[in-house]
């Protein structure tokens, strides 16, 4: 009896290490197969409807738009009328271009997507992936922070095959983005001059890099 006393918690020491074992094991399959499809995803062209909503699901937001990727790390993020803006990333910096207020602010883009899960979508090879967990379920990969900063901290990926057809994120303060994307072009060439900003003429400049 003392014998089965000890083998006890012994077993299920065991059980606990294998349970971990397997949990890991599962987390980087998703991860690697989100990065393989990430891989075959070179560029991305498509126009979205985005529907934004608080912690109670009320809508806060409803708006259209057009969204290019580059790998790596370039984006080119447009609302149209009546929510024009344009958020452009060239690889090293961060311009926000506002028309209602003609005013551009421009940020470091190392600083500005620390422990953003958006960055793994340009960029499947970058070392920061270490600092996400993924898990998937059938054609969905939820992407979320391991140390949250209270940007954006999780992210839903979904695909029809290799198509990405819609993405949700979700900030610190629970409010969720919808985008569901149409006019899909993946892996077409992107005009030149996409990811090259130029300050518009009559424009305030903002530098906080």
């Amino acid at each position: 009896m003392q014998k089965l006393a000890y083998l006890k918690p012994l077993f299920l020491f065991i059980i606990l290490m294998i349970s971990s074992t397997l949990s890991l094991a599962t987390e980087l399959d998703a991860k690697q197969q989100l990065q393989a499809k990430l891989a075959l995803l070179v560029s991305y062209q498509a126009n979205f409807s985005q529907t934004v909503v608080d912690i109670e699901n009320s809508v806060l937001q409803q708006a259209t738009g057009r969204i290019v990727m580059q790998q790596p790390n370039k984006l080119y993020w447009e609302l149209f009328a009546p929510n024009e803006s344009v958020l452009l990333a060239d690889g090293q910096s961060i311009w926000s271009i506002d028309p209602f207020l003609e005013q551009v602010v421009a940020y470091k883009a190392d600083t500005t997507l620390k422990n953003n899960p958006l960055i793994l979508l340009t960029d499947p090879n970058s070392e920061k992936w270490d600092e996400f967990k993924v898990s998937h379920s059938k054609q969905q990969f939820f992407i979320s922070a391991i140390a949250p900063n209270g940007g954006i901290e999780s992210l839903r990926l979904t695909f029809k095959g290799d198509r990405l057809v819609e993405l949700e994120s979700q900030d610190g303060q629970q409010q969720k983005s919808l985008l569901t994307f149409s006019e899909i072009q993946q892996n077409n060439p992107i005009a030149a001059g996409t990811f090259v900003f130029e300050m518009p003429e009559g424009y305030e400049l903002d530098d906080q890099r």
